[in-house]
């Protein structure tokens, strides 16, 4: 929890994000628009296979440890 919690202040002070945050333009645009990021993470174990044809190749994670990165990353919506 510790750790979520360093890396969720970090990403709070990034230069980039915060001068995102304050664009005039997009303030214009979009009155009272924030950045939202989640995202989930764990440590463990993964087998990782390449999924796909011949067009298209992406690669999956499969692993109760992938399931758990998964389960954070939702409650952070």
């Amino acid at each position: 929890m510790f750790s979520f919690l360093k890396i969720i202040a970090k990403i709070n002070k990034l230069s980039h994000i915060v001068e995102y945050s304050r664009n005039k333009k997009l303030q214009e645009k979009l009155p009272g628009y924030k950045v939202k990021m989640g995202f989930g993470l764990h440590f463990g174990w993964a087998i990782e296979g390449a999924i796909g044809s011949e067009f298209k190749i992406d690669a999956s994670y499969l692993s109760p440890n992938v399931n758990i990165a998964s389960r954070l990353e939702a409650a952070t919506k």
